[in-house]
């Protein structure tokens, strides 16, 4: 009987870990765990305008197991 060689994965895997995205309190849905942070918040622009204009920061590891990314407004100066 052959032994089967099995690859070592030291307990981790492969798989992407669920994510979450908050927007000034708020949590956003994550339409498409394929979709960058960026497209996320392009798609969440539709309901939220300022989301068209924000820094994202992230990920944070959080002790419930999600990724978080952050979607900070950009207050801009007009001269």
């Amino acid at each position: 009987m052959e032994d089967s060689i099995m690859p070592e994965n030291n307990g981790k895997t492969n798989e992407a870990r669920p994510r979450k995205f908050v927007f000034n309190g708020m949590q956003l849905a994550d339409p498409d765990p394929k979709m960058t942070p960026q497209k996320v918040a392009e798609f969440h622009s539709l309901l939220h305008a300022e989301l068209t204009n924000v820094t994202i920061k992230g990920p944070t590891k959080t002790a419930d197991g999600f990724d978080e990314y952050k979607f900070i407004s950009q207050v801009g100066t007009f001269r």
